[in-house]
């Protein structure tokens, strides 16, 4: 069964952030990543939300996704199941090279 993904505000800007650094460099390259992002999500989360296990910085309910961009540059995609709702929740897109623990997520 495919969960519906939502993505918060925060997520949201810090998607749109992260594709307009890339845009300075080529549209192309930042077009390119931003939907394999998107599709990673629809491939994965949405269809698995269970498969990743919980962040290990905070723990439950929040779980992630390491979406790797480079071998030197990768995001976590934190995310929160309703299973009775059937919907994913996109907490943050954050960059994994960032000091631990400044996500603002509390375990």
């Amino acid at each position: 069964m495919k969960y519906r993904v939502v993505i918060d505000v925060l997520a949201q800007r810090e998607i749109e952030n992260f594709y307009e650094y890339l845009r300075r460099y080529s549209e192309n390259t930042a077009r390119k990543y931003v939907e394999a992002f998107y599709d990673a999500i629809e491939r994965t989360i949405a269809i698995f939300p269970h498969s990743f296990s919980f962040f290990a910085e905070v723990g439950a309910p929040y779980r992630a996704f390491l979406f790797t961009v480079s071998r030197r540059t990768a995001f976590w995609v934190i995310y929160a199941v309703d299973d009775d709702k059937s919907e994913v929740r996109i907490l943050r897109f954050w960059n994994a090279a960032r000091e631990p623990g400044t996500h603002g997520l509390k375990g």
